[in-house]
């Protein structure tokens, strides 16, 4: 099914359409750890609105590679496996200072291929396995246990994710357009399934500013993009006594435009602990993932973009991600 989606949404934004100004935003990254990909958390999301009448139509591709493993008194974690999410979503710009839009993942878990590629990774640049090498390679196992709570998957699961439905608004730019601030909002629906991992089972909220900084600079346009926020959730049903219904966001990130077609960037996504009541860093200590990649013109039309996202704060979220989206203007 997933494969599907993603030849269908690849063919539909390379068709022919209005050639979009090429700008750099801030890269749709999230933590997709399997505890946390179901809950409300947003992509920061561009500081500068589409134009009115004017919209965006954007598919995303992420495959994650997880692998954590953790036990404390009564409680016992393991991570191992992979996720790959796909999603399509649409947003539009209305009058000049208003922006509305939805996203629907379809998501997929099972044991995967990547194991051997990520353990010669970790040995090429001399990065710890976490006891990767130590087990058997392309298996599918996310498990928590704490008590009589907790949660398992062991076999492959595949399904819709949640609904999320956002608008933002325009609240500050400056004559020149070289500053930019936005106020955004997400409600995300639990249209997905908790025990396939699919969803949470909660009604998410999430309010936040999204603001740039643009410099011209002799080796081309550097700009500097963060911001933050929070996200309110009801309990759902996925560890209902162990979650927090509010938690903190945060990113920021440098992006460098050398040309015209091509764009490089580093981006930190953050957000305060998801859970309480664990001694387990996965689930009750704050997140952080480091993602490096870039955007460039692919067609008149077509803006790809691609980075590799990595846990910095370790065992926080997935130990790695292969991230890649293709935006349309229309």
């Amino acid at each position: 099914m997933i494969l599907k989606w993603l030849a269908v949404s690849l063919l539909w934004l390379c068709c022919a359409g209005t050639a979009a100004g090429f700008e750099l935003q801030p890269l749709t990254t999230r933590n997709l750890s399997p505890a946390t990909l179901g809950f409300g958390l947003p992509a920061l999301g561009a500081a500068r609105l589409l134009p009115g009448r004017t919209g965006r139509a954007q598919f995303t591709f992420d495959l994650v590679s997880n692998f954590s493993e953790s036990v404390a008194a009564g409680e016992r974690l393991r991570f191992d496996g992979e996720t790959y999410r796909a999603a399509l979503s649409a947003d539009y710009g209305i009058g000049s200072n208003f922006e509305v839009g939805a996203e629907l993942p379809l998501l997929s878990h099972s044991g995967g291929f990547l194991d051997g590629f990520v353990e010669g990774w970790h040995d090429t640049f001399g990065l710890p396995q976490g006891g990767r090498d130590l087990t058997a390679s392309d298996q599918l196992d996310y498990s928590y246990a704490h008590g009589g709570d907790g949660f398992s998957l062991q076999s492959e699961q595949a399904g819709i994710g949640d609904l999320s439905l956002r608008a933002a608004w325009q609240c500050w730019q400056d004559v020149s357009k070289s500053r930019a601030l936005a106020l955004r909002v997400s409600l995300k629906l639990p249209t997905g399934s908790v025990s396939h991992l699919t969803g949470s089972g909660s009604t998410d909220l999430a309010l936040w500013l999204s603001g740039e900084q643009r410099l011209q600079a002799g080796t081309g346009v550097v700009t500097l993009y963060g911001g933050g926020g929070g996200l309110f959730s009801t309990d759902g049903d996925l560890l209902p006594e162990q979650r927090r219904n509010l938690a903190g966001l945060v990113s920021f990130g440098v992006g460098w435009r050398p040309w015209m077609r091509l764009g490089l960037q580093l981006q930190f996504d953050g957000h305060s602990a998801l859970f309480k009541g664990s001694q387990l860093r996965e689930l009750n200590e704050f997140a952080g993932q480091l993602a490096s990649g870039g955007s460039f013109v692919l067609t008149d039309a077509t803006i790809m973009e691609l980075a590799v996202v990595e846990d910095v704060l370790v065992n926080t979220a997935p130990d790695v991600v292969f991230h890649l989206a293709l935006k349309r203007n229309f």
